[in-house]
């Protein structure tokens, strides 16, 4: 007949021949989990970086769109587009930054519309995943007072 040894001593040596399965399971989900994680940081600051484009040329032109013809709205419009820029980190003075503007009006009254794009190169946040180089917006809006 058989022993069977008392259930705390199968319970400790059941314990002894899996230390340190833990410390290898985390060695090998870490660089996974890591991955992971600094792919979503690049893709909320891509986002975050073209959500902020995409708000500068809407709010840039429709302020060029209000003012009155003789005060040049092309003018009005880029200052707008390159406060709120500025606002949000991405100053297009800054040397690392690449920022270009096409702001034209056209058409005829009544229809006339002022017609605004930026074009903003930036560096991604970490640099992981591959992301565009460069981010793009446009914008098109009829003017308040016509000529």
């Amino acid at each position: 007949m058989t022993r069977t040894p008392p259930p705390s001593l199968v319970s400790r040596l059941s314990q002894r021949r899996r230390r340190g399965a833990n410390a290898i399971e985390f060695a090998l989900i870490l660089p996974v989990f890591v991955t992971i994680m600094v792919g979503i940081m690049d893709f909320s600051w891509f986002f975050f970086v073209r959500s902020t484009v995409i708000n500068a040329v809407r709010d840039g032109c429709r302020a060029g769109a209000v003012v009155p013809p003789d005060e040049n709205p092309e003018l009005v419009a880029r200052a707008e587009m390159e406060d709120i820029l500025a606002t949000w980190n991405a100053d297009c003075n800054d040397p690392n930054i690449t920022c270009t503007f096409d702001i034209q009006a056209s058409g005829s009254s009544p229809s006339e519309v002022l017609e605004c794009s930026i074009t903003l190169e930036q560096d991604p946040l970490i640099g992981l995943v591959p992301m565009p180089e460069t981010t793009t917006a446009s914008a098109v809006v009829h003017f308040e007072l016509q000529r």
